[in-house]
């Protein structure tokens, strides 16, 4: 199919799609000055759907929506009509209703206006990032409005009832209404199946007409409430200028300027939402933020224009939009033969156009209420009836911002509505950010450094280990968050805690009352004699600077740093084992005899040993051997240490441990004379006996004992590495 007869197509049935919706929202904005308005509404409605149209394809729109009357808008605009009618401002009062209907499209140019100037200035970027739960309830209770200001229609009533009131006027219902309205609801929920390829909408209104009519011919008119009524046929014209001079003369101007304004302020914040809503949900993703204030810019011009010939405020419609785009729409034109459809229906069928029941009317837009329900809330319900009771807390904190302002934008007010619902989500999200920061603490009795020690001072660090105290801090640090913060790390620096070492490597920010906090906790710990190591506040430049520019966290940066929690530990344990008295470790030499490889020889062994080892030394940054080496040699540290470092491609050299006077490695390379898995560098000034694979096959043959017992101290010492790890692994996954 050509693209301009597929432009064609879907503007024709869009537009029939979008006529009675345009109607339907046009009559319930003027309700509240009587049914003698019926005919204006429409007008109103169908008007702006014509003019914003039009407007926003010149404008540059070159998509494929449609626009027309919201109820969300029109719900608003009904309640400040309604407000105006009942208002005791002079200059209302003593103009009547045409000063009231002065006002009203004041109110609506204004709206227009605001609209516009908020894509000019960029609003619609921040409006586009309203929590999604105030989104959604903003959507429900454009639906749950839609369905409930249809009731009066559904039910029959002669005159126009508000929907609070619907049930003290039961028994002025007209049953066989319901019937109608009954069968157009029926027949548009399954007409898919009977004719795929008709719009359910207008399925739905013909079935519903037909219905009415079948039931007047039977004689049974007298039980169905009315039709929409004379509607007259022609071409607007601009709101008499007369009528605005009139009530700008008025006493008591002021107060009426602040009330126009105050409401148009309302109406171009609600409908600036609501289409932003719509573009997102047509997209299916919330759209770039240039496109959104182009999009502002355009229905604030076009909405301005309607105000000015009588009309009322237009959006982006969903129902239209998605049937344009099904009968094969790919370009603006679609939408100018759309407004040609609303044009020539205003010009020649408006009088058959009155014909329409409006339980009719009424019964379509319940199914359109109902099918514009937001999905997430209804996945939101049926997940909540699934979740176990401990798992249902989020879903009930998102479900209670949607709720609130479906409910509040129905009994309250819609702009009001909005606003509290923000607040709402900021407090949830205040509450849940003021959550402990501590991702999670432990002691190091299990959980040590890399760095491997001699057997006796292993098992010293197993025994007086927990007096060394990691937290892993995460997220941001803030004033909701800090002082539980603090509160947690003076509780758990019970006695005999030594060290306390603070990991802010996954703090996202801190403001300055959770930098004043921390710096409040570091020098009250400093004061009870503890010493306090940090990780991770120097890599976070951002942040880190900003507060260092307060004057905060002075001490802190000047005080122990480390890159990370496992050199934090390792110099927590080093100062651990000094003030140990049995921890031996200002010797900087293990006597050769105490080697743990030696472990169960006699003196006599450990000579015979001695002989098959030769002494080599190393200076700082040497490196002992490289990854991907021969494993030809087994290391013992006799003085010193050195660390085991691993690269991956380019980047820096990464730690894996550290290796402490008496301790032993690259022992793999007599079991499996495999590649060197890292490399070895020495810290400082290194001497290490080695034994090489010839020296060890040579032991083999002249003291096969010995050689024995070497292999087992090699396999202990390598069983107990797999054991500190598995404990490691344990602690971290508890």
């Amino acid at each position: 199919m050509p693209a301009w007869a597929g432009d064609a197509k879907g503007g024709v049935v869009s537009g029939a799609v979008a006529i009675p919706l345009a109607m339907g929202y046009g009559m319930f904005a003027f309700v509240s000055l009587g049914d003698d308005f019926f005919a204006t509404g429409v007008l109103a409605g169908m008007w702006s759907a014509l003019i914003v149209g039009l407007v926003c394809v010149l404008a540059g729109n070159r998509s494929i929506t449609v626009y027309a009357p919201r109820i969300t808008t029109t719900f608003y605009l009904g309640s400040v009509l309604f407000g105006l009618a009942q208002s005791r401002l002079g200059p209302l009062q003593e103009g009547g209703v045409p000063a009231v209907l002065a006002a009203f499209f004041a109110i609506v140019f204004l709206g227009g206006l605001f609209q516009a100037l908020f894509g000019l200035m960029r609003l619609g970027t921040l409006i586009k990032f309203t929590p999604h739960p105030v989104m959604a309830g903003f959507q429900n209770a454009a639906a749950l409005l839609l369905l409930l200001v249809q009731t009066g229609n559904v039910l029959g009533f002669e005159r126009n009832v508000a929907f609070g009131s619907v049930p003290d006027h039961l028994g002025e219902a007209k049953p066989l209404s319901l019937l109608v309205a009954g069968a157009c609801m029926l027949v548009m929920l399954q007409s898919k199946r009977w004719l795929p390829r008709v719009p359910p909408l207008l399925c739905g209104l013909a079935a519903g007409t037909a219905c009415y009519y079948l039931l007047v011919a039977f004689g049974l008119g007298h039980q169905l409430g009315p039709v929409i009524g004379q509607v007259p046929s022609g071409l607007p014209h601009p709101v008499a200028a007369g009528e605005l001079m009139a009530l700008a003369s008025q006493p008591g101007l002021a107060t009426l300027v602040w009330v126009v304004v105050s409401a148009a302020l309302g109406l171009a914040f609600i409908a600036s939402v609501d289409a932003l809503l719509c573009e997102g949900l047509l997209k299916g993703e919330r759209g770039t933020a240039r496109g959104s204030n182009a999009q502002l810019v355009r229905l604030g011009v076009g909405n301005m224009f309607a105000a000015g010939f009588g009309g009322i405020t237009s959006g982006v419609n969903l129902g239209p939009s998605a049937v344009n785009r099904s009968m094969g729409a790919t370009s603006a034109r679609s939408v100018l033969v759309n407004a040609a459809v609303m044009l020539l229906t205003l010009l020649l069928l408006m009088p058959v156009l009155g014909g329409l029941p409006r339980a009719a009317l009424s019964g379509v837009i319940v199914v359109v209420a109902l099918q514009h329900f937001d999905p997430w809330t209804m996945q939101l319900l049926r997940r909540l009836g699934r979740r176990p009771s401990r798992g249902r807390a989020h879903l009930l904190r998102e479900l209670s911002v949607v709720l609130a302002v479906a409910l509040l934008s129905v009994v309250l007010n819609i702009v009001a509505a909005v606003f509290i619902g923000v607040l709402i989500a900021v407090g949830l999200f205040l509450l849940r950010m003021s959550r402990s920061a501590v991702r999670r603490s432990y002691r190091c009795d299990t959980v040590r450094s890399r760095k491997t020690r001699d057997a006796a001072r292993m098992a010293l660090l197993a025994e007086h280990g927990q007096r060394i105290l990691v937290f892993e801090l995460e997220g941001p640090i803030f004033f909701g968050s800090a002082e539980r913060l603090a509160s947690q790390v003076h509780s758990a620096c019970v006695d005999g805690t030594s060290d306390v070492i603070l990991d802010f490597r996954r703090v996202n920010d801190i403001d300055s009352t959770g930098a004043r906090v921390v710096q409040q906790l570091y020098e009250s710990l400093v004061q009870e004699g503890l010493r306090v190591g940090f990780c991770g506040l120097r890599q976070h430049t951002a942040w880190s600077e900003r507060i260092e520019d307060l004057g905060l966290l002075g001490d802190m940066h000047a005080s122990r740093q480390f890159p990370d929690v496992d050199r934090a530990i390792e110099d927590a344990e080093d100062a651990l084992l000094a003030s140990l008295p049995d921890a031996g470790v200002h010797l900087q030499e293990v006597p050769f005899e105490s080697l743990d490889l030696l472990h169960g020889l006699t003196r006599d062994e450990c000579e015979t040993v001695r002989r098959f080892l030769s002494l080599r030394q190393f200076a700082a940054g040497e490196v002992v051997f490289q990854e991907g080496d021969p494993g030809t040699e087994v290391f013992v540290i006799a003085s010193g240490r050195a660390s085991v470092e691993m690269r991956l491609g380019e980047a820096p050299a990464i730690r894996l441990a550290t290796f402490a006077a008496g301790t032993t490695f690259g022992e793999l390379a007599i079991l499996d004379q495999q590649p060197r898995s890292a490399s070895i560098v020495a810290d400082g000034a290194l001497t290490c006996w080695v034994l090489s694979e010839q020296s060890f096959e040579k032991m083999k043959a002249q003291a096969p004992t010995v050689a024995i017992q070497l292999l087992v101290n090699l396999g202990r010492e390598l069983s107990q590495r797999i054991r500190r790890a598995n404990q490691m692994l344990n602690q971290f996954a508890s």
